[in-house]
């Protein structure tokens, strides 16, 4: 029989050292972990994944100059620091593999069994500390074991693993537990003399992880907290002296969160909101009382699926309704005295039952960044990857307990047996379902459709992809569902940026006026996104109003005077006004910001040829070649340029590219095509530029 004073021992007379149980743990957890995730290496990308990595020039760097790492260092916008590490494991993976997912997948994957790993061995550690021994040692392997598996399987963690921006998520989360595990380390060994250089050791790991994390993410600011708890709770004890020892410590941890807060908030002002933090909730749909009031709601909304995490619950956007008041809806105020009440209980019982108690309390303290007064949306099940780590160890604890206590009782110590092995099973399954559908782009939409079908973003999205994938018209439809639901998830960001999607909806299709409004609407809706001011530029100047595009992008060149997509467009406007020199000297700030700018590039060369500086058009072309091989811009612009200086060897060289780009279409019709939007062109092919190639080319008509 399976119980406390075999020490859970299997009954297959093996000798279990040490060794082997760890042997054992991480083996069957890669393999379980490998299994369940075997479906999503070669996933799609989603939706923050476009923002972030895939159309992010900071990822995509070419060295590791200081002015590249410095542009890494910051976000999208560059205007403060922004979870550098992460960000640099995306620009390794960009190095070593492009754009390709798998190796993405790969090392989100890694970093998951590895949080999985640490969290085992943290928990382990845990239940062999002086005050645990006595109740824990001959269960410390059973409970830890499950208490892992229970939450490395969980398929809430899709959304960290499988989404790949989410990596922000988990590697917060491997440090966090890692430097955990390491005070664990170096407070134990501290007790042996023998050991004190480790233990220094390992407190200097628990400090280099620790900062790890909070360069990973800002909810890794609580670490500190963490450890000063933990070190009360389970190593200490929950006394009056040590309570009033650890109030005298916490100013350390204190300081540390308000170094924290000024490093990703460019100033205390702002993290302490002195400056008017409300001021970001302008964008939103709610205030910061009504997120105040919601996240307790939201909170037990977590744990119930964490605990109950079937398919039809699960899904990536969540149609919450705000609440609006105390009584709006009704379970506002029970869902806080309920939170209220789990952690009057978790301390009341923290003296006779510490790990109970702590894993509670990590649960909710880790979730006060991003469940309290910050500026962020309601709600992602990601944003339990961290709190929830030690949930699992009470109901752990309460499974082996009922096999100890039914130890006399072989039928039901099996059929406990089998329900683990169902459970585990079961979350196993859910979670390759899940992967199924998030590798997808159109089953992820779709069954968020299904799941949510009164919210506009998962509509939004997947317009988008039909767009993307040339079905415009179901593009369209969706678009228009989503602005007619108006049901953004209290972000009004989400709005704008549909205002906009529908805006360069009727661009590309050359409803001008129709675009106009929408890029209008999503401008007063969201000031801050830069690509309406573009597009509205881009208008004025397929109207021939040169002066009025540059006026709009000129506004915006003053405030944002490092945006290069101003900077490209505002010289491409200088050069349609006429003011080559002044364009020339802004396409070379652009190209010694970055010497791959595609637009820049074709500015100089165009520069070059209406200066009649042939040699250097060429030069500025080809580079445009290396960019983009079959660009056919570039190819026409060399054809003009050879016949130009009579290099009757590299003039056939380009006849045969462009024999090659034209395709079945006369050259007439080719031509017509590429001018298709003759105003927003840098170089503009004329049939007339070509006719002395007639004779080459029998498709010439």
């Amino acid at each position: 029989m399976l119980s406390k004073e075999n020490g859970f021992t299997l009954p297959i007379n093996i000798n279990f050292p040490e060794s082997k149980k760890y042997f054992f743990t991480f083996v069957a957890l890669f393999a379980a972990l490998f299994i369940i995730y075997s479906n999503s290496f070669h996933g799609d990308w989603h939706f923050d994944d476009f923002g972030n990595i895939v159309n992010n020039p900071h990822i995509q760097i070419k060295s590791f100059s200081w002015l590249e790492i410095k542009q890494f260092l910051y976000n999208i916008n560059q205007s403060r620091l922004w979870r550098p590490l992460p960000v640099l494991s995306f620009i390794l993976n960009y190095k070593l593999g492009g754009m390709d997912v798998f190796g993405f997948h790969v090392v989100n994957f890694i970093i998951h069994y590895l949080t999985c790993v640490f969290l085992f061995l943290f928990i382990y550690n845990t239940l062999k500390l002086p005050r645990l021994k006595d109740q824990y040692e001959n269960i410390s392997y059973p409970v830890a074991l499950l208490a892992t598996f229970f939450w490395a399987l969980n398929p809430v963690w899709v959304t960290c693993v499988t989404y790949i921006v989410q990596r922000y998520t988990s590697m917060a989360g491997l440090f966090y537990i890692m430097s955990m595990y390491f005070y664990l380390k170096g407070r134990t060994s501290a007790h042996l003399s023998k050991r004190s250089s480790s233990s220094i050791l390992f407190f200097i790991l628990c400090i280099t992880f620790g900062l790890a994390a909070m360069l990973s993410k800002e909810n890794a600011a609580m670490l500190p907290v963490s450890i000063l708890l933990f070190d009360l709770f389970l190593i200490q004890g929950v006394t009056n002296e040590n309570i009033k020892k650890c109030i005298k410590l916490s100013a350390l941890p204190f300081l540390l969160i308000l170094i924290i807060g000024f490093i990703y908030t460019s100033g205390f002002s702002n993290f302490l909101g002195f400056r008017d933090l409300s001021a970001g909730y302008k964008l939103r749909g709610f205030t910061m009382i009504q997120r105040l009031l919601t996240e307790p709601r939201v909170i037990l909304f977590y744990l119930s699926l964490l605990f109950y995490p079937v398919s039809s619950r699960l899904t990536f956007l969540y149609d919450f309704e705000v609440s609006r008041s105390v009584m709006h809806p009704w379970t506002t105020i029970p869902s806080i005295l309920l939170i209220l009440l789990i952690i009057g209980f978790a301390l009341y019982i923290s003296r006779k039952r510490p790990l109970i108690s702590f894993s509670l309390i990590f649960f909710f303290l880790n979730h006060i960044i991003e469940g309290s007064i910050f500026n962020l949306e309601l709600i992602y099940d990601y944003r339990n990857y961290l709190p929830s780590m030690l949930l699992f160890v009470p109901f752990a604890e309460f499974i082996i307990y009922a096999v100890d206590y039914f130890s006399y009782k072989k039928l039901i110590q099996i059929i406990v047996a089998l329900g683990i092995a169902i459970i585990i099973f079961g979350l196993g399954d859910i979670t390759y379902g899940r992967n199924k559908i998030f590798s997808d782009d159109f089953l992820l939409w779709f069954d968020n459709i299904d799941k949510s079908p009164g919210l506009s973003r998962p509509h939004a999205m997947l317009g988008s992809i039909y767009c993307n994938y040339h079905e415009k018209e179901k593009g369209l439809q969706e678009y228009k569902k989503a602005i007619s639901l108006n049901n953004f998830g209290g972000s009004n960001i989400s709005l704008a940026l549909q205002e906009y999607n529908l805006g360069l909806f009727y661009f590309t299709e050359m409803q001008d006026d129709l675009a106009m409004n929408y890029f209008m609407k999503s401008s007063k809706t969201n000031p801050e996104h830069i690509p309406n001011y573009i597009y509205m530029a881009k208008i004025k100047l397929r109207q021939n109003k040169i002066k009025e595009a540059g006026q709009i992008i000129e506004d915006k060149f003053k405030k944002y005077p490092d945006n290069s997509r101003i900077l490209e467009l505002y010289s491409f406007i200088l050069l349609k006004d006429g003011k080559i020199d002044a364009a020339k000297n802004f396409a070379e700030k652009i190209l010694a910001k970055d010497s791959d700018s595609q637009t820049a590039l074709e500015i100089m060369a165009e520069v070059c040829r209406l200066k009649n500086n042939y040699a250097r058009a060429i030069y500025y072309w080809k580079s445009v070649r290396e960019l983009a091989p079959q660009n056919a811009y570039a190819n026409l612009a060399l054809i003009e340029l050879y016949g130009e200086i009579k290099d009757a060897k590299m003039l056939n060289q380009e006849i045969h590219i462009l024999l090659y780009l034209h395709g079945s279409s006369t050259l007439k019709e080719y031509i017509q095509q590429l001018n298709n939007d003759q105003k927003l062109l840098i170089y503009v092919p004329k049939l007339e530029n070509y006719l002395f190639i007639a004779g080459k080319c029998s498709y010439i008509n």
